[in-house]
């Protein structure tokens, strides 16, 4: 059995895999996860590769949103890592621009402000529309107060290409209202094999039960 690691997107932080953990370890799967440190993509990236260095387990990695872009990187030359999946994340060949074609994408519904030294936090009522429209309230309510600030200028161009070594599952979120799907599905062409769930943005809080499924399966079959 593969351990999984877990790594967040931007503003979040490991709190957003709690419903995700407990099941997780009930079913015998070693879960690792990490709080980004948020101080620029090359030390979001080396945090991510320390980790894994340090681990002697087979690794399954899975890079929520922003995650994608980190894992992608951080992923290269580690020979414990098995498989990838980008949880409606960002997945971009080197140096291809994060927005794709702008003209064609649905905007996004996240709001931010940002001070004069480029760290941005979501606007409060931005928050559940972005990020939790198809969550419980009392869940998005939960963890609202918790998002933390993150550098706008870490999400730029590609960088690494992991993905080309290593077998990569994509999940398109298809009700997404912070990274427009089709712009999800463009990205997920690049991956070995893609699903498709009807959720938003955080299907980690909204339904659990069907991520934890696909860590588990990941978990008994990547080679």
């Amino acid at each position: 059995m593969k351990s999984v690691l877990l790594v967040h997107g931007a503003w979040h932080g490991s709190w957003c895999w709690d419903l995700i953990v407990p099941r997780l370890e009930v079913l015998g799967i070693n879960v690792v996860t990490i709080d980004l440190p948020f101080n620029g993509f090359d030390n979001d990236v080396l945090a991510v590769s320390e980790l894994i260095d340090s681990i002697e387990d087979d690794l399954i990695v899975l890079g929520h949103s922003y995650g994608g872009m980190v894992i992608s990187e951080a992923t290269q030359a580690k020979p414990n890592v098995k498989q990838l999946i980008y949880l409606c994340a960002i997945l971009l060949k080197e140096g291809e621009n994060v927005n794709g074609d702008e003209e064609k994408s649905r905007p996004s519904k996240i709001r931010i402000e940002v001070d004069e030294d480029l760290n941005s936090i979501v606007k409060k009522d931005a928050i559940i529309p972005a990020f939790y429209e198809d969550v419980a309230v009392d869940i998005a309510e939960k963890y609202l107060g918790k998002l933390r600030n993150f550098p706008i200028n870490s999400i730029s161009t590609g960088r690494g290409e992991a993905w080309k070594e290593i077998e990569t599952t994509y999940v398109v979120c298809g009700k997404d209202s912070a990274i427009d799907p089709e712009r999800q599905r463009e990205m997920a062409e690049l991956a070995d094999s893609i699903l498709e769930w009807d959720c938003g943005h955080s299907p980690f809080f909204s339904n659990p039960d069907i991520l934890c499924s696909l860590l588990f399966e990941s978990a008994k079959n990547s080679c």
